[in-house]
């Protein structure tokens, strides 16, 4: 008895020093987790420890009498999970270190309780693995699309009403204001909590592969078609009662309302499906129904301490490796931006300051601003290029694509363009989008710039910087970014040509204030 008093403590030490060095591997990484999850387009992330927890409880019975048999596997899930680590610190993608978190919290199941019981909990795993917010630009490419959608039902249900409306892209016209639908006020920041809730509803309340199948597939349409109800309801109140009473109290509560009315139609689906399977002599299947007993607890009696410490090292070595690669990064003399001409050729500009909030949310070191005219043709360019000394996670460009996707532009085209830059770049591709809002049209151009590489690949600026951080010892570089709107009998091609003109006279100049 006192020997086995004697191994479980030592095996709840173990274990204490793993979890210990899981989280100071990811002390830093914890703390922005959370501020994205207290964004309102994530702050259902907060919700899914609880539901994990809970269908670890639904699962109790799969667990009876079960025996930890620790996995020499989980030690592969551990360094694939050190890899996700170090390239998402090294190459500034913050979501690959979030993925690490939740690959080595089941690289610890493995280790720890062994395959059986993980293949127990698969399901419950991979609910966890909603803690992972996606990325800005991804998050808002699979919106876009179903905010104009949802923008065109509303207007179609406020039609059906008798009232007088009128939509271009995602921007509603009443006559006397106009609606945009935007991050700030969409309801499609539900999407992913539904489709969340909807998996949890297949997995617990059916038993048909077609009915999971149905389930999840639907919360994306109610979650649009929730929308569109708010948007038309919005739009009512403006017209028949007054702005202030749309932008008011049921401009902040509607969004809780939309997700109470989707969760409730998801409900009323659930239960339909399973109306009809009784009717087609399926026996109904209720998971949460079951009596689940009194379940024998979970044998821990052959947790290795051996594998807890081999763990805990690699969690610490990982942290060390990065800390290592990440210090000592070289920083090369340049120009500062703000001394970057306003005048170049035909062109003279103005300078502009992004304000404060714009700044914080920037992370650059560096950049400028400026508004070019042209003075023989009245052509306007803007040129952004932000700076950054050294890049990672939360200190790194923003992906131009959700930058430019917004207040209203809807993207029209998207290419890639082929163009000759100076010594030493020699030919590049760069990165041609056309944006429209109404009759507008905007033309953009943009790369990601340093360490002598023009790239216009998001992927493969991120893997240079991973790369460039191990070989180079640098990751600094910057976001080239130069827009101008196009005149009203202005073809594409036409403002191209501008834009390429004026390309030719910065790149002369900008390798001074963005290093090769």
């Amino acid at each position: 008895m006192a020997y086995k008093t004697k191994n479980a403590a030592w095996v709840s030490f173990s274990l204490a020093v793993l979890l210990a060095a899981f989280g100071f591997q990811y002390y830093e990484d914890f703390g922005n987790l959370l501020k994205r999850w207290n964004s309102e387009d994530f702050s259902y992330c907060y919700l899914v420890p609880f539901v994990f927890i809970y269908l670890v409880y639904t699962n109790r019975k799969s667990l009876e009498g079960l025996t930890a048999r620790p996995s020499a596997w989980g030690f592969v899930v551990l360094l694939f999970a050190g890899f996700l680590y170090l390239a998402g610190k090294l190459g500034s993608i913050e979501t690959l270190v979030y993925i690490s978190i939740w690959t080595s919290i089941l690289g610890m199941a493995f280790v720890i309780a062994g395959k059986h019981v993980v293949g127990s909990l698969a399901f419950p795993f991979l609910i966890l693995a909603f803690i992972v917010p996606l990325p800005p630009f991804l998050n808002q490419l699979l919106t876009f699309n179903l905010k104009l959608i949802s923008s065109a039902l509303s207007v179609w249900m406020m039609q059906t009403g008798g009232l007088s409306v009128f939509r271009e892209g995602n921007i509603i016209d009443l006559g006397i204001t106009q609606l945009q639908v935007v991050d700030a006020c969409s309801g499609l920041r539900y999407v992913y909590p539904l489709v969340l809730m909807g998996l949890v509803f297949a997995y617990l309340f059916h038993k048909k592969w077609w009915e999971r199948l149905v389930i999840i597939t639907a919360t994306v349409p109610i979650s649009v078609v929730s929308n569109a109800l708010r948007i038309a309801i919005t739009g009512y109140l403006t017209l028949k009662v007054s702005p202030e009473a749309a932008e008011g109290f049921f401009h902040g509560f509607s969004g809780w309302l939309i997700f109470m009315v989707s969760f409730v139609l998801l409900a009323m689906l659930s239960r339909l499906l399973k109306m009809i399977s009784t009717r087609i002599g399926d026996k109904p299947t209720d998971r949460a129904s079951k009596k689940a007993g009194v379940p024998a607890a979970l044998s821990l009696s052959r947790v290795r301490p051996s594998y807890l410490w081999m763990a805990s090292a690699l969690f610490l070595g990982f942290w060390a490796a990065h800390g290592a690669l990440a210090s000592g990064q070289i920083t090369p003399a340049r120009k500062s931006l703000q001394d970057f001409p306003a005048t170049l050729g035909d062109w003279t500009g103005e300078k502009s300051v992004l304000r404060e909030e714009i700044l914080e949310a920037l992370w650059a070191d560096d950049y400028i601003q400026i508004g070019y005219k042209n003075r023989q043709t009245g052509d306007i360019l803007l040129l952004f290029v932000p700076y950054y000394e050294y890049q990672g996670t939360r200190h790194t460009a923003h992906s131009p694509v959700s930058c430019l996707v917004g207040g209203g532009f809807a993207p029209r085209s998207s290419k890639i363009l082929k163009r000759d830059f100076p010594a030493p770049f020699g030919p590049v591709e760069i990165r041609q989008m056309v944006l429209e809002k109404g009759r507008q049209y905007l033309l953009s151009n943009y790369w990601f710039q340093g360490r002598g590489r023009v790239i216009v690949s998001e992927y493969a600026n991120k893997w240079y910087l991973f790369w460039d951080s191990i070989t180079k010892r640098r990751t600094d570089g910057a976001l080239v970014r130069i827009e101008m709107v196009l005149h009203p009998e202005q073809s594409v091609a036409e403002a191209q040509a501008v834009m390429d003109g004026f390309t030719a006279e910065v790149m002369e100049i900008l390798p001074k204030y963005v290093p090769n």
